[in-house]
């Protein structure tokens, strides 16, 4: 196995540990449930990360049969829907044929063209398509996990990093963005999806923006002013949604002897007022943003502000540069289970001076998720494609829990606008 070969096998190698450790979260009892809301229970993800690299890996690349055809049918999403994933196998079993895909995939890497014309095989993008899934994944994961009882679930026995100061920078401090053009998208030879690119030049008007992103003690004063109340913050859908669902605060707030208290992955706890809020919706961003007198930025606001080094005219990877990330940089990976203070972090600035724009939260954009002109759906249309529906939302940034992999400045995660259970907050805007 040559050098690239054994980079991806060590990658995926680490995932899958990844992926298995997140399982041992909780007993396997409560993963054959719902978490809620109506979601596949907990443990069907993890069939369906095999059946997923199946597919791709042994079927399409090797042209070999389907492993298990009850795996084929009810681990895909598209083929089965939610209420059918029921009486699903153990999690043994489960392993069991994740190992006869991965034994079957490491013999196709060991004989794989990376100098094949292929798109799909040039340079080992359909590996790589795998590993990025299954690392997706393992967020999807967290917000499920999320969604269960702290009491029901066990903190991983690892290190704790140390803590971080809260930030120095003024409450709702802006940062002004001049007016120009930046490279949006994807410009690097390395692994993207469909919807990053064609990467292309982009006008942005002059625009302020928020040098952090809202904290929850500022989104308690907008609940304390009536927020959720006052119809004058709310479009007419987002009031009908908000209606609808009961909206009072953000998914993991409650209230107790008058105080806030927040649901975190493994404890509850006092409402922590510097670190950014999460647990909101599209709707509950936009009137928030209302309620402040500002608005959401637009996806190219974001991300000029994000990633365009305008002294050296280059895109760059992560917020602070191509350097990777680490704990001083941003807060991602799991590694803290839960957000940080906003601000805390100097030396993942952006070239503007933003700060907290990779990891931490996921931030919410006002923008539709569409194709860039020139948009070619690859390899597949379910990815991108079928999300052009004017609901879905794009969110920029990363999370806590989000792979160091999808952190770059180009990615693009996009949800449905009443979607709450991302680890998504809000980052305000302005015109100039």
């Amino acid at each position: 196995m040559d050098e690239q070969a054994e980079q991806i096998a060590l990658g995926l190698t680490e995932a899958r540990a990844g992926t298995l450790r997140l399982f041992d979260l909780s007993e396997e009892d409560g993963l054959h449930r719902s978490p809620g809301f109506g979601y596949r229970p907990i443990i069907w993800h993890l069939a369906h990360i095999g059946v997923f690299e199946a597919y791709w890996l042994l079927q399409k690349l090797s042209g070999r049969a389907p492993l298990d055809e009850r795996y084929e049918r009810v681990f895909d999403p598209i083929r089965t829907p939610r209420e059918e994933s029921k009486e699903l196998p153990t999690r043994r079993e489960m392993e069991d044929y994740l190992r006869r895909v991965r034994s079957g995939v490491l013999e196709a890497l060991d004989r794989f063209d990376f100098e094949s014309k292929d798109p799909l095989q040039a340079g080992g993008y359909i590996f790589q398509l795998v590993l990025e899934h299954e690392r997706q994944h393992q967020e999807t994961l967290c917000y499920l996990f999320q969604l269960l009882d702290p009491s029901k679930k066990t903190r991983p026995d690892v290190p704790s990093p140390g803590e971080f100061e809260g930030s120095t920078a003024a409450a709702g401090e802006m940062v002004s963005i001049p007016a120009g053009a930046f490279l949006m998208g994807a410009p690097w030879d390395a692994f993207a999806y469909d919807n990053e690119r064609p990467a292309q030049e982009v006008f942005v008007p002059a625009f302020r923006l928020a040098r952090e992103p809202v904290t929850s003690g500022e989104y308690a004063r907008f609940i304390e002013e009536g927020g959720y109340e006052r119809r004058e913050f709310w479009t007419e859908e987002g009031w009908a949604w908000r209606e609808k669902e009961g909206w009072q605060s953000p998914l993991y707030w409650r209230r107790e002897g008058g105080a806030w208290v927040e649901r975190r992955m493994f404890e509850e706890g006092e409402l922590r007022i510097d670190c950014p809020v999460t647990g909101v919706s599209w709707y509950e961003a936009e009137a928030y943003a209302k309620f402040a007198g500002r608005r959401l930025p637009t996806e190219a606001e974001w991300e000029k502000a994000a990633s365009w080094d305008a002294s050296s005219g280059t895109k760059r990877r992560y917020a602070w540069g191509d350097e990777a990330p680490d704990d001083t940089l941003a807060n991602f990976g799991r590694r803290r289970w839960g957000t940080t203070p906003v601000g805390c972090r100097p030396r993942g600035a952006s070239a503007y001076g933003c700060l907290d724009m990779t990891g931490n939260v996921w931030e919410w954009t006002s923008t539709p998720f569409e194709g860039f002109k020139g948009f070619e759906p690859f390899p597949y249309p379910e990815y991108s494609q079928e999300w052009f529906d004017g609901d879905h939302r794009v969110l920029k940034g990363g999370s806590w829990a989000t792979n160091p992999s999808v952190l770059r400045t180009s990615f693009r995660n996009f949800f449905r606008r009443p979607f709450r259970i991302a680890f998504a907050g809000i980052r305000l805007a302005e015109d100039a």
